[in-house]
């Protein structure tokens, strides 16, 4: 007898049975990806709370240890002092300019979690996800061995020696806190 053609090729089992192979490999690379791509995610996230909340904290260490105290020749401040104003998220710093003259730049976080710098009437936005507490400590001499929290008002901002800056910065669902003691430079001030 003679034999018809023959032809070759896969049959439908060998074509299913390599679809499903292929269909398991695919799964698993995705499932490597997904998981490399949110872990990657979460360390960039990490890494953007981290310099966020140190960032604000050097900014607020800095203009506090270089807090200039008002004196009686300069007008709208608290005399002797080295701030205005102070709350748990927000304070008022004096400095002064390359002509001398008191500038007051008020650091603040607000309820959407900006982090703001106002100088002059311009306000800048410096970082956003921000959360801050300032807790103020207070002393008689420079070199006390103790400090004692307080509220500053205008009649007792000349008695701050420092601040505890605590930042929490958050990017995606990563939230970073990043804290310091700052002594000021220039402190505690006389009774006005």
């Amino acid at each position: 007898m003679r034999q018809v053609g023959t032809k070759s090729g896969f049959t439908l089992v060998e074509l299913l049975t390599s679809l499903i192979i292929f269909g398991v490999v695919m799964t698993a690379l995705l499932s490597v990806w997904s998981t490399l791509w949110k872990s990657q995610n979460r360390a960039n996230n990490l890494a953007a709370a981290q310099m966020g909340s140190k960032e604000i904290v050097y900014k607020l260490a800095n203009a506090f240890r270089d807090a200039t105290m008002c004196a009686s020749t300069d007008s709208g401040c608290t005399v002797g002092a080295p701030i205005q104003s102070a709350s748990a998220n927000s304070c008022t710093v004096y400095s002064r300019n390359s002509s001398n003259a008191l500038v007051q730049t008020t650091y603040s976080v607000d309820g959407s979690g900006n982090f703001k710098m106002t100088t002059g009437g311009t306000t800048l936005v410096l970082s956003t996800g921000a959360s801050m507490t300032l807790t103020y400590y207070s002393s008689t001499t420079y070199n006390a061995t103790s400090m004692t929290t307080f509220s500053p008002t205008s009649s007792t901002a000349y008695q701050l020696i420092a601040v505890q800056i605590a930042v929490t910065v958050t990017q995606g669902s990563i939230a970073d806190t990043y804290t310091t003691l700052v002594r000021l430079n220039n402190g505690p001030g006389t009774a006005p």
